[in-house]
């Protein structure tokens, strides 16, 4: 195993997606929750045997619909999700296996999980080697 493998989960198992869950954000201001944290451990057991790695993100600047989830694409898309749950976790996964199966490294709206759509999506992001003409 290369040194990169050992830093890189993502490597080292032939994830093609990773899911990244925010750590910092609190069920409420006063309180000591950290909802990604339970999120992370659930999605880490529902991603096992899948070409998928979940990490732990201390920010995705999405506090206003937290929980979030980002998913990170190795040569694709990548994408940001709020209002997430523990309900989610299968949906979560369902969503990023569309993400590993699709050879653009995009994620098709048709048929993605309703909380992966809508009012639960914030943010799709290029892959740094997009290239599109400015329209017409």
């Amino acid at each position: 195993m290369t040194d990169k493998q050992q830093d890189d989960p993502a490597a080292a198992d032939g994830a093609d997606v990773t899911i990244f869950v925010c750590t910092n954000c609190r069920e409420a201001a006063d309180s000591e929750a950290r909802p990604g944290i339970a999120l992370i451990e659930a999605l880490r057991q529902a991603a096992l045997d899948k070409r998928l790695t979940v990490k732990p993100v201390t920010c995705l600047a999405n506090c206003e619909k937290s929980p979030s989830a980002a998913f990170n694409h190795r040569s694709g898309w990548s994408y940001v999700f709020g209002h997430l749950s523990l309900d989610n976790v299968d949906d979560i996964i369902a969503g990023a296996m569309m993400l590993v199966s699709d050879d653009r490294g995009f994620l098709p709206l048709r048929g993605r999980p309703a909380c992966l759509r809508g009012k639960g999506m914030t943010a799709r992001v290029p892959p740094f080697h997009h290239y599109e003409d400015m329209p017409q």
